[in-house]
């Protein structure tokens, strides 16, 4: 094709490469990333930093292709999500997540997990805990921490009251467990499902919205539901009825 010559109609130029993309020099497999054998550091450091975009990135991407399809498909959306091979309750997060946020409010300096700390909070919170994050810097465990911290300063009483419980070797075992799969002490732990329990039985602007327990990297979805309800939880998914009845699939 000549200089001046014009571009045959129904032709594009060709598309701008996605930052989201992978250097050609890379193979990517799929069970396995291939390298050259000769590779500077600075090209080294650029590709783990894309590796990490298209992991945080993806996970919004199931996000909204789950809801998406829980919408358009309910007849197919429960096989469809089978296909993928993924813990279903991890999906269901994720979902969850990508519902709490629209797009128009995700940060796309922020992680998913960030997002993920805050999701259970009003929109107003969420923001501003947002540009906190953006701010400071916060890495996921930071946050968590400045949340905490916030729970807690949020509920000192002048005076503190001892509880005694006794357990059953059985179940302080388990109790053990879960505060260290949310990487909290087993104080900490109790402390924070008591509280968020008690807020959406008491709470009436509490009892219209999801709660979150962090599970590790993971999170439960706390669904309110009132007394005489009949409805049965999804997988992963804990039903806290006013009255203190409990069901959890």
């Amino acid at each position: 094709m000549r200089r001046n010559e014009p571009a045959m109609p129904g032709r594009r130029p060709p598309a701008a490469p996605s930052r989201l993309g992978l250097p050609n020099t890379v193979l990517t497999k799929r069970v396995g990333l291939v390298l050259p054998q000769a590779m500077p550091f600075t090209s080294w450091e650029r590709l783990g930093k894309q590796i990490a975009l298209i992991t945080d990135s993806s996970t919004w991407w199931l996000g909204d292709w789950l809801n998406y399809g829980e919408k358009t498909f309910p007849d197919r959306y429960q096989r469809a999500i089978a296909g993928t091979s993924l813990n279903y309750q991890t999906l269901r997060n994720y979902a969850w997540v990508a519902r709490r946020f629209p797009m128009h409010r995700r940060r796309d300096r922020v992680s998913f997990q960030h997002h993920a700390e805050l999701a259970s909070l009003p929109p107003d919170e969420q923001d501003e805990w947002l540009d906190r994050v953006e701010q400071h810097r916060w890495s996921r465990n930071q946050l968590r921490q400045q949340l905490r911290n916030r729970c807690v300063g949020a509920r000192e009483r002048p005076q503190e009251t001892p509880v005694t419980l006794r357990l059953d070797h059985s179940r302080e075992e388990r109790w053990l467990q879960a505060a260290g799969e949310s990487r909290r002490s087993l104080h900490e732990w109790m402390t924070m499902v008591l509280d968020q329990v008690a807020d959406l039985l008491l709470l009436p602007e509490r009892r219209t919205r999801n709660l979150a327990l962090p599970v590790g990297d993971e999170t439960i979805v706390l669904t309110p539901a009132l007394p005489g309800t009949v409805k049965v939880p999804e997988p992963g998914e804990a039903l806290v009825v006013s009255g203190g009845e409990r069901s959890l699939a």
